[in-house]
């Protein structure tokens, strides 16, 4: 039986870049650079190949990937600018039709988040059961230091794309379904 995997595998060039593209949100560099890694042994070997040349980057390179992303419930949702992939992350906790309350928080948060970091808040929405946990996420990495939250930064955008690929070409680990399996810190 030939899987999504053996697809890309297979897949000419362009072909198997459109197939990643949505791994990683708007940032098509990091696609290309691993693109010629082919073949991967496991959906595990391509996430850990995208994730691991974010890591690789110099610093600048990572706040343009970090501002690339859109903010939760923020102008890029209001306006339909988002990624499929982006879309349906928000949409499951209910972050694309808010309480009136629940929105003034939110753009509160990133408000707040943005002017501290310089970039969108982004955090691994897959790990979350319900509004009230990923608010108290957000309230604890506004506390971090901007070490601290640019490295937790890299840490939810590799979960974002571990779990985004389990879901296009196989199972992978650490796709989890609430934070309380995994910390944030």
């Amino acid at each position: 039986m030939t899987t999504p995997l053996d697809i890309l595998n297979a897949a000419p060039r362009d072909r198997a870049i459109a197939m990643m593209a949505p791994l990683v949100e708007c940032s098509p560099w990091v696609v290309e650079r691993v693109v010629d890694a082919r073949p991967f042994a496991s959906a595990q070997a391509l996430s850990s190949a995208l994730a691991g040349t974010i890591a690789a980057a110099d610093v600048e390179r990572q706040r343009v990937l970090f501002s690339a992303h859109p903010e939760l419930a923020g102008r890029e949702a209001a306006e339909g600018r988002m990624t499929e992939a982006s879309t349906g992350e928000q949409h499951r906790l209910g972050l694309l039709a808010l309480l009136p309350a629940d929105a003034r928080r939110l753009a509160d948060l990133n408000r707040r988040y943005r002017a501290r970091f310089g970039h969108p808040f982004i955090v691994a929405l897959h790990r979350f059961e319900d509004l009230p946990s990923l608010f108290a996420a957000f309230e604890r990495r506004l506390a971090a230091s901007p070490s601290e939250e640019h490295a937790a930064t890299l840490a939810e955008i590799a979960s974002v794309i571990r779990a985004r690929t389990a879901r296009a070409f196989g199972p992978g680990p650490d796709v989890q379904a609430h934070p309380a399996a995994a910390t944030l810190e």
